[in-house]
């Protein structure tokens, strides 16, 4: 055999060895593990892929679910700490496109805390920043930078989406401190002044604000808009009102949520089902009747929802409170229907097929599957059995889950800092 054949088989051997050993890596040799509760804390995944297209680096954070053409955006790594979002396909957890398109550096964080995804486009905010991402091929439609810096929570009505953005003036006294409401396009990105509450102004020098605005659901003409005002020392005020805006006019407005004390505002959204008004304000699960503005039940915990935001789901309040329980409420009376002790950071919650699903921040970086008509505790999972090692943890990004779907199974996709796992659902 002379040299150069020699060679050849060596290369060859090579490649086919680092080709199976790359391939074993992606692949689950993980068994499913019970602790002595009978809760799972290791389950196989069906696929897993790196967040990090070259040497890993610290990423960026996606809060809530962005899915397209069953296909999800998660954030990624470029290398040399380049960050950027992608699309993964969940059939086999291939990256699809990446998009970094930001103004500032390639250091910045693209964290996305709220979003509008309206068809095939989507946009968030950071800062004066304004983005708009074409997800069929991962192509920038717009962006734009404002020239006052904007609240990231969004509200939107089909194309329309609202921001928050404050102050409108530096020079009128009255509207010094005031945040209002914007209202864009997403097809343009193009926004304009849309509504200030009618805030007392007693005092100038204290901080007003818009924080969500929700469409009533069948009624396109009205407008939940949940505000606040500050009193001396940053004791908060929040407010409902209820506008129409095809007449300019307030239906009812001023409803006090809470009686005022620090912390108090209105972290999410509200959720509006069966005429009534659910939202959590900071340590408080609260129920309003919509015609009204009427509070129908309040129920206090020694935590608030900062993290894990709150679902309305059969029949229930269902929220992750920072004393470290996840509570479910009857949402006809605020009773409690039962808790389970799971962490307090964590993700926001996910639901499918009658399971909720987060990662837990404290304690480990765990992910969770709990039963939403018992409470009872069916994952815990640990990344660090799924092969990364020790110390591995979930991230609190967005827990992904999808239905089943042709020849698919219904799924739920976490994030570690490494990789995307891929698990079968519980149900």
């Amino acid at each position: 055999m002379n040299k150069n054949c020699f060679f050849l088989i060596i290369v060859t051997f090579a490649i086919v060895f680092l080709s199976s050993t790359c391939q074993r890596e992606e692949e689950s040799n993980v068994q499913r593990i019970f602790d002595d509760q009978g809760v799972a804390i290791a389950t196989p995944f069906l696929w897993k892929t790196s967040l990090h297209q070259k040497e890993p680096t610290s990423n960026s954070y996606i809060k809530n679910q962005i899915i397209y053409n069953n296909n999800i955006v998660v954030p990624t790594t470029n290398g040399e700490e380049s960050r950027a979002l992608s699309l993964l396909n969940t059939i086999d957890g291939k990256i699809l496109w990446s998009w970094d398109d930001i103004y500032k550096d390639h250091l910045e964080y693209i964290d996305v805390d709220y979003h509008h995804q309206y068809e095939n486009l989507f946009t968030f905010q950071i800062g004066g920043r304004g983005y708009c991402i074409n997800l069929e091929n991962g192509t920038t439609k717009w962006h734009h930078r404002r020239d006052r810096s904007f609240d990231v929570r969004m509200n939107s009505i089909d194309n329309l989406y609202f921001v928050i953005y404050g102050p409108i003036d530096n020079n009128s006294e009255k509207y010094h401190k005031d945040i209002t409401s914007f209202i864009g396009d997403i097809k343009t990105g193009i926004i304009s002044e849309f509504l200030t509450p009618n805030f007392t102004y007693e005092n100038p020098d204290y901080w007003r604000g818009v924080q969500f605005i929700n469409q009533i659901p069948n009624k396109d003409n009205l407008l939940l808009v949940s505000y606040f005002e500050n009193l001396e020392d940053y004791v908060i005020q929040p407010f409902f009102g209820l506008y129409d805006k095809d007449l300019d006019e307030w239906i009812w407005d001023r409803i006090l949520i809470t009686p005022p004390k620090h912390s108090n505002v209105i972290d999410w959204p509200p959720i509006i089902e069966n005429n009534k008004i659910y939202a959590v304000v900071d340590n408080c699960v609260v129920c309003h009747d919509l015609e009204t503005g009427t509070q129908i039940w309040k129920r206090e915990f020694y935590g608030n929802f900062l993290f894990s935001g709150f679902l309305l789901e059969e029949g229930k309040v269902i929220a992750n409170c920072e004393d470290t329980y996840a509570y479910a409420l009857d949402a006809e009376n605020g009773n409690i229907l039962w808790s389970v002790k799971t962490a307090g950071t964590s993700s926001r919650m996910s639901y499918l097929n009658g399971v909720v699903y987060m990662v837990g921040g404290s304690g480990g970086g765990r992910l969770f599957a709990i039963e939403a008509s018992t409470g009872k505790m069916l994952w815990r999972i640990d990344a660090g059995l799924l092969g990364e090692g020790e110390g591995a943890r979930f991230r609190t990004n967005a827990v992904y889950v999808l239905p089943a779907k042709d020849d698919q199974p219904a799924k739920v996709i976490a994030l570690s800092d490494m990789y995307a796992y891929c698990f079968e659902a519980e149900r």
